[in-house]
């Protein structure tokens, strides 16, 4: 089964042909994309997230995560789930600011974990500038998918990283797609760049 989707920010889209299967579920990711080796994570795996596997499709609980040839996160296909202790998570993963602050390997950039509060690994990460990882529009969209996860809605991401010329886990901007209760003829898609203050 093939699935468009971004064809309003992308042309001409983005197809999602290729397939992994998680506990029963399929979860379809870029036909551009290859996939040398599956990795399914628990919350005590620690990886390096500067310094992730290539053309891995790395898995923890129902998300998925994919790998490009230079292990860059690629693209995500994440359920968001309201997550309560989020401190004991981070004291005990140091590894998640590997690619921010004082390691960040661009100036002005944090890590951009994809929400410890969220329910995502905290070993995923990229770099995000400061100002759109602390008070703009990713931690806008953060904030807004934990009050909804924490109403019980299910809250769908799936994002396309779009590479840049620079080495490193950065990326000029990204395409969002976002499901709320599965209502896939109200998805809204969304583009965020690294390059502008938003």
């Amino acid at each position: 089964m093939e699935a468009l989707i971004f064809e309003d920010i992308m042309s001409p889209g983005v197809i999602l042909s290729n397939c992994i299967e998680l506990s029963g579920t399929h979860k379809y990711y870029p036909d551009y994309l290859q996939v040398d080796q599956v990795i399914i994570l628990t919350l005590s795996d620690k990886l390096v997230p500067s310094n992730l596997p290539k053309r891995s499709a790395l898995v923890y609980n129902i998300n998925l995560y994919i790998t490009d040839e230079n292990g860059n996160i690629a693209y995500f296909d994440c359920d968001m789930q309201h997550t309560y202790n989020t401190g004991q998570i981070r004291k005990e993963h140091k590894e998640y600011k590997a690619v921010g602050g004082k390691e960040a390997l661009h100036s002005d950039m944090d890590a951009g974990h994809f929400g410890l509060a969220l329910g995502q690994h905290p070993s995923i990460a990229m770099e995000q500038h400061k100002h759109t990882n602390r008070y703009g529009a990713w931690r806008k969209f953060e904030i807004d998918w934990n009050k909804l996860s924490g109403e019980g809605h299910k809250v769908n991401v799936k994002a396309v990283f779009v590479e840049g010329d620079e080495k490193g886990t950065y990326s000029p901007f990204w395409c969002i797609r976002e499901t709320i209760d599965e209502n896939e003829d109200g998805a809204s898609e969304y583009v965020i760049t690294n390059d502008d203050l938003q």
